[in-house]
């Protein structure tokens, strides 16, 4: 025996008509890209939407409900999305502060080094000064111009 035996003809028409309306509802429900509307469901089993809603409230109460619970996901998902998007704006701010401050420190780490060559080149002067005011010099009374003894 069968589900349907014993039934009227309207009774197993409604029932298969149920059946199939469930069968579409499990469909929509997997597809997220799917639109959860009557008529989609009505569409989808094969009926008009005026059997979903004058002879399956109970279906069409399911519907709705898996309609609200989407809606409350994608609102869910939405907030998520949004303070994803908060958190990139904020930590591509923070790149950019440190991409200036990176960059004013490198300016100042090349003029440090310029500094500090252009001082180097400038001890390196006045060492030579240095070594050149202690090298000996000979002085004789001929060259430095005073009156020497003449024998």
């Amino acid at each position: 025996m069968t589900g349907t035996d014993g039934l009227t003809p309207p009774q197993r028409r409604h029932a298969r008509t149920k059946a199939r309306l469930r069968e579409a509802l499990r469909k929509l429900s997997a597809d997220p890209a799917q639109s959860l509307t009557a008529a989609a469901l009505a569409r989808e089993a094969g009926i008009g939407r005026n059997a979903l809603y004058t002879g399956h409230a109970d279906v069409l109460g399911e519907l709705r409900a898996l309609a609200a619970q989407r809606a409350a996901a994608s609102k869910v998902s939405r907030r998520d999305r949004e303070a994803d998007g908060e958190e990139i704006r904020r930590l591509e701010k923070d790149k950019q502060k440190l991409a200036t401050q990176n960059a004013g420190l490198l300016r100042r780490a090349l003029d440090a080094e310029e500094r500090l060559k252009r001082s180097e080149d400038r001890n390196a002067q006045l060492l030579r000064e240095i070594a050149k005011l202690r090298a000996p010099v000979v002085v004789s009374r001929e060259n430095a111009g005073l009156p020497g003894r003449q024998d």
